[in-house]
Order: C-alpha cells, then structure tokens, then sequence
C-alpha cells in the first residue's frame, strides 16, 4: 500500500475489525467482487479489509483521492497507463529472477534492450500525462510529484542519453548481421556479430528467423553477459517506491467502478461529512443497499435515518419480508465503505467512525449442527459482548428464535440493557414488537449509555388488505404481528 491510500507520516496500520463470520453476515465477498475493476486487477475481500480505518485523517484523504478521479477522466486514463506499467514490471521482475534461478547465471536477448527502452518511454510519457492534469487532492499531487521525479532526475537522464547512444540499436534494430561457421554435424558454431543497423523507419520492421535470434541471443550473452542483470536492477531500483501504489490504484478504480454502478441505477451517492467518534453520529438522506444493485433488483427503496447524538440502538419492527434485513444492511454496510474513505450508497450523510461492526445474525442450518440453534446464537452473543467496546455499531437480525417467544423477549431485554449500558449504537431486527414498545422502561432502569429508539416499516392498505412499502420510519412498533396476514394471503382466513 503506498501514497494513494496512506498519509506521508500517517499510522498504516489496518483496524482490525471484521470477524470471518461478519463478513459472512455484511455479504462482503459479494460486494467486493462486484467492485473488482476487472478479471485481472483485482482485490479480495481480506485485501479491501486491510485499508479499513477509524482514523478520520485517513478517511478524508481518500475522500479527496476519488473525487480528483471523479471529477477528471484523463486522471482515470493515467491511471490506467500507470497501471499497465506497474505490472510489466513487476512480471518482468519476478520472471527475469526465476530464468536466471533455471540458467544458473544472468542472460541476456534483445529483449532486456526492448524492455529498458520501453521502461524509459513509459516514464517520460507518464511524466507528461500527469504535468497536464488539475489535481486538488494531496495523494494524487505527492504521485504525480513522485512520477515528475523519476523522469527529470539527473540519473534517469544520464541513462536514456547513454541508451539512445549506445544501445538504441539493440533495441528496435532494422537489421542484424551475423557470421558464423558450421561445426561437422551443420550447427552453427564460432560465432560474430557482423553489424547492427538502427531502424530508420516505421514501416521497416525486424524480419528475424527463430535461429537467427537465438543465435544473435547466444552472441550477445557470450560478450555483455551481465546487461540483462543490470537492466533488470536499475528498473527494480528505479521502480521500487512507486511499485507500492499498484494495489492502491486497484482500489480507487474499484470504487468509481462501484459509483458508476450506482449512477447507472440513477442512484445518487456522496463522501460523508465526518463527525468525531465521540459523538456517534449516523445520519443520511436517501440511503439504499448497495446488494441490490449488484443483484439487478428493479426496485431500489430509498430511507432517511438519523441515530440520535450519543448513540442510539434502534429496535427495527415490521411485516415479514417487508425490508428489514435490507435495510439492517444498508445501514452496516454505508458505514463500511465510509470507513474505507470512498463514496456511500445516500444523497447525503454524516456519520462518525466506529471501532468495529459486530453481527449477532440468526445462524444458518450448516453452521448450529454440531451444537444446536441455542447454543450457537448464545456464542454469537457471547463474542459480540466480549468484542463491542463504547464506539462500536452492533447489528442484531432476529436472534435467539430457537426459544420461546417469552424467554426470546426475556433474554433479549438483558441483552439489549448490557449493550445499552456499554453505549453501544445498533439495530435490533425482531418481530417481537414488546421490546420495541418496552424501551421506555428501560430507559429509565439503565439512565447511561446509549437510549433505545423504535423504527418500524411503513404498511399501507391496498385492494387486498395491507402490504409492506420497504419504507422505514420513526414510531411505535404495528401492534400485531403480521402472521394473519400471511395466511390471509396464502388462502386460510383466521376465525
């Protein structure tokens, strides 16, 4: 990781925040995979969760990164150059060391000479292409600046005069001559090089047999054996600083990729105001789950939410398939591309970092078999008090409902109060209205920490009776679950 994605000076240290199994619940292998620029230059899960930070310093310089990229596509065409290069000489690194492992010594062919040539080239015209953009941000100025560098320092100059003096011809040679004598059994033997002509014109291009390159390779290695070495190091050496951003450009142009998904879908997206930590903020206008997009759902809900100051767990009641996970997810996952310091799926937010998202998710059939539901959602529990600290954000969706629905409430009121008690912000998914309408009394019983808040889904009636509108608001939970109407739905009417 270099200077795209870290301050000079700055702590680059990843948070480590993300347990496997909530990155299981957040389906972040899915969003990542969409964000992949493409099939060759991409990151996984675990790369993406290594540039994951609650250093607000850290999350505005990204911020000003990506919208230099938005907002000027010959910075996008840069980088793409930048890219290419990168990895040509990163590839040609790693295959000129294992060929030199296989040989037992450095060689050479004509093309070490091609590679050099190309490598100054590239330079210059990266040089060029960065002098003439407009940057506003301090991470594409300190690369632009490290590229300027590379190409008008005093040691690159030396270099490409001496090359244009010396080995331009072996570079884009237009003709070769070579003498040699043939052994008893007419193999070529004794060696010499006749003559190199320098190419003169675009249309007269190299017109070598296989055998005359191969032997041109073998004369060449037998007289300058150690170029190829010393090409192959000074372009290491040259290259090394700037090697570091080639993972960085993969995640910014992963990320406009995502934004230009969103834009496609006419969603709109913004860069977070950043609120201190301390304050536990959490607000936004027209927030939507970034999963749908991926999974080419024709309707995208949008929803304003706003934590109140100091933190606040929600109890998020409402009809059965009626948006609750969706939007237990579009909450979790704003606040993880926040803190990655690029875009978020909303018109508007602002929001404070947390330390870490804890998931308490009602487990899978594969994953409670050994142990038993019960035993499994209590662990799941257990690891999200033992993880969650004062500046977390705790996702609860329909846990312990292996158990009765009394001792459900029961246990989840406990719960709920220790999580309160330790200031923790959440949601809490349930269709047991009772802790929603309950949370004044527990207010009042635990007066510190975080204060309970009730959302609920919107319903509205149509010809046949009530149906859910994916909309999310403030107030008292639906006082009735919404099981009668399922089964009314399904044919059974409830006498």
């Amino acid at each position: 990781m270099g200077i795209l994605l870290w301050p000079e000076g700055g702590t680059r240290k990843p948070d480590k925040i993300l347990t496997p199994q909530t990155i299981e619940d957040l389906q972040l292998d899915r969003l990542c995979a969409a964000m992949n620029y493409n099939n060759y230059f991409k990151l996984s899960v675990n790369d993406v969760i290594q540039t994951w930070t609650h250093d607000t310093e850290v999350i505005a310089y990204r911020q000003s990164v990506l919208q230099d990229l938005l907002s000027n596509p010959d910075l996008e065409t840069a980088l793409e150059e930048l890219l290419d290069c990168l990895d040509v000489w990163e590839t040609h690194s790693v295959t000129s060391r294992r060929n030199n492992h296989d040989t037992g010594g450095p060689g050479l062919n004509l093309g070490d000479f091609s590679y050099l040539d190309s490598y100054l080239d590239k330079i210059t015209r990266l040089s060029q292409l960065f002098s003439g953009l407009t940057l506003n941000s301090v991470g594409m100025n300190a690369l632009r600046d490290q590229i300027r560098h590379m190409g008008s320092s005093q040691r690159f100059a030396a270099i490409r005069a001496g090359f244009d003096e010396l080995c331009g011809a072996y570079a884009l040679p237009s003709r070769v001559s070579i003498g040699f004598n043939l052994d008893k059994e007419l193999k070529p033997a004794q060696l010499k090089l006749l003559r190199i002509e320098k190419k003169t014109s675009k249309r007269r291009k190299m017109a070598f047999t296989r055998n005359a390159h191969a032997m041109t390779s073998q004369l060449l290695s037998r007289t300058v054996a150690d170029a190829s070495q010393a090409i192959t190091m000074y372009v290491k050496r040259e290259s090394m600083d700037i090697r570091e951003v080639k993972q960085d450009i993969i995640f910014y142009l992963s990320a406009l990729k995502l934004c230009r998904s969103w834009e496609k879908y006419g969603l709109k997206y913004c860069f977070p105001e950043i609120r201190p930590m301390e304050e536990k903020a959490f607000s936004s206008k027209t927030m939507f789950n970034p999963l749908l997009v991926i999974s080419n759902k024709e309707k995208v809900v949008c929803n304003d939410i706003e934590f109140a100051k100091g933190g606040e767990l929600l109890v998020l009641t409402g009809a059965n398939q009626g948006g609750k996970t969706v939007f237990l997810l579009s909450v979790a996952l704003t606040q993880w591309l926040f803190q990655l310091g690029i875009a978020v799926p909303a018109e508007y937010a602002s929001i404070s970092p947390v330390t870490e998202i804890c998931t308490v998710f009602a487990p899978s059939g594969a994953s409670f078999s050994r142990h038993g539901l019960l035993a499994e959602e209590a662990g799941r529990i257990a690891n999200a008090v033992k993880e969650a600290g004062k500046d977390s954000l705790v996702l609860f969706n329909e846990p312990l409902n292996s158990t009765s629905p009394n001792e459900n409430l029961h246990i989840s009121r406990e719960v709920i109060g220790v999580f309160k008690a330790a200031g923790v912000r959440g949601i809490w998914v349930t269709h047991m209205y009772e802790l929603a309408s309950d949370r004044q009394r527990v207010n009042e019983l635990i007066p510190w920490g975080s204060t309970i808040g009730s959302i609920k889904i919107i319903v509205e009636a149509d010809g046949e009776g009530t149906k859910p509108t994916y909309k999310i608001t403030r107030g008292e939970p639906e006082y009735n679950s919404y099981a009668a109407e399922v089964l009314r739905r399904k044919g059974i009417e409830m006498q």
